[in-house]
């Protein structure tokens, strides 16, 4: 199987930190617990970017605890959410965009959610076409509290089989403690 090296310095690469922040204002989101907003973080993003590459270059970078909130799911319950600073969400969105594309070819064809290039609409014309094909029925599945569960060792083996970069694995982990 093949494993990837040295990706450490394509994450902190300036055009891709950036090309991160860029998708982060895109997405919007609120101020986590620092209370710096995507307008008030844009406001110095040369000296911000600047700062998140050097912090990441020099390995003092240390995520922040998440703001935890709580979303309406349903008629009654809540989902508990949580909302990092947005230099954190920089820094996910630049390992996000390096080593997504390592593991997007190995998933099923079939899935739709939080996938690049998909949307709902696309898995709604995947069903009319297994329509089409005879199928009658469809299993939706949700596993309550699902990425609040997940055993981090979890994560770790699955990225260890195709990553071999130490930082990157170390840097993906801390990012996983970093919890409210």
């Amino acid at each position: 199987m093949l494993k990837y090296h040295s990706l450490r310095d394509k994450v902190f690469s300036l055009k891709n930190l950036y090309a991160a922040f860029k998708h982060v204002k895109k997405n919007k989101g609120k101020a986590g617990l620092d209370r710096v907003s995507i307008k008030q973080f844009e406001s110095d993003l040369e000296n911000n970017i600047q700062n998140i590459h050097k912090e990441l270059k020099i390995e003092i970078y240390q995520p922040s605890p998440v703001l935890r909130v709580y979303i309406p799911k349903g008629r009654h319950d809540k989902r508990p959410l949580g909302i990092p600073i947005v230099k954190d969400r920089v820094v996910q969105q630049a390992f996000r965009q390096i080593i997504e594309p390592i593991f997007e070819k190995d998933f099923s064809d079939n899935s739709y959610g939080f996938r690049p290039e998909r949307c709902c609409h696309d898995a709604i014309r995947r069903l009319e076409l297994y329509k089409q094909e005879g199928y009658t029925e469809v299993l939706d599945a949700d596993i309550q509290a699902f990425y609040d569960t997940i055993p981090h060792k979890l994560i770790m083996d699955r990225l260890r089989e195709k990553i071999a970069d130490g930082w990157v694995l170390n840097s993906i982990e801390n990012m996983l403690k970093a919890g409210p």
